[in-house]
């Protein structure tokens, strides 16, 4: 289920966010409004969500440093022969 709230300036938005964030949704885009104005207040619609958030793959780290060594020890290897 999806859920579009409007806000008219940043107060509004944070009073807004908790409210959502109590029935347990979550936003998924902040979108300010067509009209709205660099450098004024920023006002637009917000977009939750109670669907769970998607997973995210965890990758492990690499030591690139210790790469690049093993592979300039090679080279070395190489143009020695």
């Amino acid at each position: 289920m999806e859920t579009n709230v409007a806000y008219k300036d940043l107060k509004d938005r944070q009073v807004k966010v908790k409210e959502q964030e109590a029935k347990k949704l979550r936003m998924t885009q902040d979108n300010f409004d067509p009209d709205w104005k660099e450098g004024s207040e920023p006002f637009g619609t917000m977009i939750f969500t109670n669907e769970p958030s998607p997973e995210v793959e965890i990758v492990p780290s690499r030591d690139l440093l210790a790469e690049i060594d093993k592979l300039e020890e090679r080279i070395k290897v190489l143009e020695s022969r």
